[in-house]
C-alpha cells in the first residue's frame, strides 16, 4: 500500500486514500450513529472514564483527552473528526494548498490545510475507544451481547484500514 501510494502525488494519493477508506468510512458513520442512539452509551462513557485500569493504559492522545472529559459526547465527537478526515482528504485530493518546488510536493506550514491534517491525525485512535466502549456494551447487555461483538469486529476493522492508509500514505509528513 504504501509504495503505491507514494508513487502518486500528492493529489493522487489523497484520492486513493479516500478510495481504500471510503467503505470503512460508512460502516463507521453507520455504527456511530446507531451508538448515538443506544440509551446506555452515555452511562459506558462515564464507567470507562472513571475505570483507571482501561484509561491508564492509554496513549496520551486527542481521542483519549477527549474521553476524559465528562462534558464532552465522545461518539458526535467522532463521528465530527471522521467527517473532518475525509473533508480534508478531500481538499488535499483536489489540489488545495499544494505547493511544487524543485519537483517536490508539499504544503506549507502557514497554510490553511496544514491545520487541519494535524487536526485530523490518528482518528483510528477515537475509533479504538468506540470499540472499548462495545466491549463495555457487551457486559452491560448480554442479551445483545452478539450484536455488539460483529459491530466490534466490524470498528477494529475500520480502525485498522483508517490508520494503514493514514500511515502508508505519509501525509503528516507533507506539511514543510
Amino acid at each position: 500500500m504504501q509504495a503505491r501510494y507514494q508513487s502518486l502525488t500528492l493529489a493522487g494519493r489523497a484520492s486513493a486514500v479516500l478510495k481504500d477508506a471510503e467503505p470503512s468510512l460508512q460502516t463507521a458513520e453507520t455504527t456511530l450513529k446507531t451508538l448515538s442512539a443506544n440509551q446506555n452509551i452515555k452511562q459506558i462513557f462515564a464507567k470507562i472514564r472513571k475505570n483507571p485500569s482501561l484509561t491508564g493504559k492509554m496513549r496520551p492522545s486527542d481521542a483519549r483527552d477527549l474521553l476524559m472529559d465528562a462534558s464532552s459526547d465522545f461518539i458526535d465527537a467522532t463521528r465530527h473528526k471522521l467527517a473532518a478526515w475525509r473533508k480534508t482528504m478531500e481538499r488535499i485530493s483536489n489540489g488545495e494548498d499544494i505547493v511544487i518546488e524543485n519537483n517536490r510536493e508539499y504544503i506549507p506550514v502557514d497554510a490553511p490545510l496544514a491545520l487541519a491534517i494535524a487536526g485530523t491525525s490518528q482518528v483510528s485512535n477515537y475509533l479504538s475507544i468506540v470499540q472499548l466502549s462495545l466491549m463495555e456494551l457487551c457486559k452491560s447487555d448480554p442479551a445483545n451481547a452478539e450484536s455488539y461483538r460483529s459491530t466490534m469486529s466490524a470498528i477494529r476493522r475500520c480502525a485498522t484500514v483508517l490508520s494503514d492508509c493514514e500511515c502508508a500514505s505519509a501525509m503528516s509528513s507533507v506539511v514543510h
